[in-house]
């Protein structure tokens, strides 16, 4: 038998007597959607159920707040609440579960991306400055320079033709790790093995019941990442092809007197080079891979909706006729100058967030006030406050969850609709929406202490990418061919052909040479 089986079969023969013993007690005592399994509790039905099927339907019934079951009956408490998660994410009693933390390091290593408390905070204060809006608009002609060669590669596909069916998801992730490489590190990994890796990694099918069990063992037993087993094998594989292109980045930097915003910050400080390693990995993954993901959302919404596509066209044909050239990046920031197209990117990041849930532990006991009730599991009694003992593990969704509830956002909140932030329909944003402090009023970038650093970088290189690509094409759906978005690939979305899964992510669009 191989040893990581062995220990996996103690580790769940303990895990189901502490949980058993511990699940009384931790109980919030709320109400929840029934549980289809004691061994995966609503886990795996999480994992494997498509995206905009769960955490809403689950809040029409149960209300903001209410309990989940975990594997073997641990409790998990969801909170969609908005001072509930204020009070989650702004406090300093919850953090990232260490079995979260533990695999983080075995694929990244320690870094800004497993660092807590103060470390976490000295390691932001470094790297901020590469981030800033001043760094971003230095370099933001790279975004566009990048869209420029991406239209030229689609046009070169077309090959003299109208239009063509092809997936764009390698095309777009390409384009983002080149934006990421390019402007933070100064290298091109484009045409290295690094697409290849990240596919193979990102591209995975939803977790299968192995794959839940094993995730339960490490967020309750984290030593087991430092045992043989599939998991860490498969993050030290993560590690080992990414360190050596870092390692090759750093290198570079420090010969050759390369500049590249991050690299200049982290060698400004001196970081210990394990510490860089593991930043310039986490960089690599999370800054190419998230926005990646709202890409291509993004351009999905533009084939679904044809008339919101005309719109953002005709109102950039307008700005060009105006002003004699095309958008620049003061012109994309600002609202002003393309309204619709504005409002249309922040329907995009309020309703395709590529974070389906924040999770963190609570380290001490606490109590978590509520804006709105939650309900009694036994007497269905208003429930105003929720005393939370250490240990316990709090789900803030996103995606399905804070950003397009109705509570918050009104009864048309699952509707994709850019005309609810333009200032002449202003009165269409409800008080409510208020009541999440995020900026935004979203939590698409995350809020607290581990608010999303690269905010202003996405952004800049989602409205570059897009608006560039709307000038020269227009996307249409492929008749037949419908896709629904799953939770794969880390804590992300990513679509599929509905009936065609087994084939992996992709995103099927007819991509059509706009005649001008």
């Amino acid at each position: 038998m191989p040893l990581y089986l062995g220990v996996a079969i103690l580790l769940l023969v303990l895990w189901a007597i502490r949980a058993l013993r511990r699940t009384r007690l931790a109980s919030p005592g709320l109400t929840g959607p029934p549980v289809p399994s004691f061994i995966f509790g609503h886990a795996l039905d999480v994992a494997q159920a498509p995206i905009g099927t769960r955490y809403n339907e689950w809040e029409k019934q149960y209300g903001l707040t209410y309990q989940l079951k975990g594997p073997f009956g641990k409790n998990t408490l969801i909170v969609n609440d908005p001072k509930g998660m204020n009070h989650v994410l702004q406090g300093r009693n919850y953090q990232r579960n260490s079995g979260d933390t533990e695999l983080i390091k075995i694929c990244f290593g320690h870094s800004l991306f497993s660092a807590e408390g103060e470390e976490h905070r000295m390691m932001r204060k470094t790297v901020s400055g590469a981030l800033s809006n001043q760094a971003v608009h230095e370099v933001s002609h790279v975004f566009f320079e990048l869209a420029e060669r991406l239209i030229q590669s689609w046009e070169q596909q077309l090959d003299g033709n109208e239009s063509r069916i092809f997936d764009i998801t390698p095309d777009i992730h390409r384009l983002t790790l080149d934006a990421v490489s390019m402007t933070m590190f100064a290298h091109d990994l484009s045409d290295s093995d690094i697409p290849s890796i990240l596919k193979r990694i990102t591209h995975s099918p939803p977790d299968g019941p192995a794959d839940v069990l094993l995730k339960t063992f490490v967020s309750q037993f984290p030593i087991i990442m430092k045992l043989p087993s599939p998991i860490k094998e498969w993050c030290t594989a993560f590690k080992t092809s990414l360190g050596a292109v870092a390692k090759e980045v750093w290198s570079g930097h420090e010969a050759a007197g390369m500049h590249a915003k991050l690299l200049d910050a982290l060698a400004k400080e001196n970081v210990p080079e394990e510490i860089v390693i593991a930043n310039i990995i986490g960089f690599i993954f999370a800054g190419s891979e998230t926005t990646a993901n709202v890409i291509i959302e993004s351009i999905y919404e533009l084939a679904r909706n044809p008339n919101i596509q005309q719109h953002i066209q005709t109102e950039l044909a307008e700005f060009e006729a105006a002003n004699g050239r095309q958008p620049t990046y003061e012109d994309i920031i600002n609202s002003v100058h393309l309204p619709y197209f504005d409002a249309f990117i922040k329907e995009i990041l309020r309703t395709k967030s590529v974070l389906v849930t924040i999770s963190r532990t609570a380290i001490r006991d606490d109590v978590i006030p509520l804006q709105i009730p939650a309900k009694s599991a036994d007497s269905h009694q208003d429930v105003h406050q929720i005393p939370v003992k250490a240990g316990t593990l709090v789900e803030i969704p996103i995606r399905d969850g804070i950003n397009i509830s109705e509570t918050i956002w009104g009864p048309d909140a699952a509707l994709f609709d850019p005309e609810r932030w333009l200032d002449s329909k202003s009165t269409r944003l409800p008080e409510s929406v208020k009541w999440v402090h995020a900026q935004g009023n979203t939590l698409t970038f995350g809020d607290g202490q581990k608010v999303c650093l690269g905010r202003s970088f996405a952004l800049a290189e989602l409205k570059a990418a897009l608006i560039s690509l709307v000038r020269v094409f227009r996307f249409e759906e492929v008749p037949g061919v419908e896709f629904d978005f799953y939770h794969v690939g880390g804590n992300t979305v990513k679509p599929m052909v509905r009936g065609r899964e087994k084939e992996g992510t992709q995103m099927l669009l007819r991509v059509c040479l706009r005649m001008t």
